[in-house]
């Protein structure tokens, strides 16, 4: 198996009450992998995260796995970080569960709006009237083009 290089960086929310105990255990278990960078802000409840190192996919893996668990213990809504590993970039989503699902939503839309910016299309939209807007009869037909 060959080795790459991993990245994994980014903040999440956590609860206000975290304690530093919790940070040193993940410092620790991640440690063996990788150089490991966790710091706390207490102002903004908040953890941001530096992980790297030369390792195997299924080290990267295990890094995801003890961070996904970090963050739904102590998370307090989703997060999106960025995992690099061999020169591959992607979103690495973690946290509460509902929030994490949301997420996956909202970049399966933001692929679907890249594909149609990449062809460079024009398309119609019909704008439906809301109910307060019943009075105005006038027809709501806008234009959009998508240039890159």
């Amino acid at each position: 198996m060959d080795k790459g290089m991993y990245v994994l960086s980014g903040s999440m929310p956590v609860h206000d009450d975290l304690e530093t105990e919790q940070i040193k255990r993940v410092r620790q278990h991640l440690g063996g992998f990788a150089t490991v960078y966790l710091a706390h802000d207490h102002t903004a409840n908040s953890v941001s995260l530096h992980i790297s190192g030369l390792m195997l996919r299924d080290d990267a893996r295990s890094i995801e796995k003890r961070i996904e668990k970090f963050a739904e213990e102590n998370g307090t809504a989703g997060a999106i970080l960025l995992s690099e590993w061999n020169g591959f970039s992607d979103w690495f989503m973690v946290g509460l569960n509902w929030h994490v699902q949301c997420l996956i939503k909202l970049e399966a839309v933001q692929e679907h709006f890249t594909r149609l910016i990449e062809r460079d299309l024009d398309f119609l939209v019909r704008l439906e009237r809301s109910e307060c807007d019943s009075a105005n009869l006038t027809p709501s037909m806008l234009r959009v083009c998508v240039d890159n």
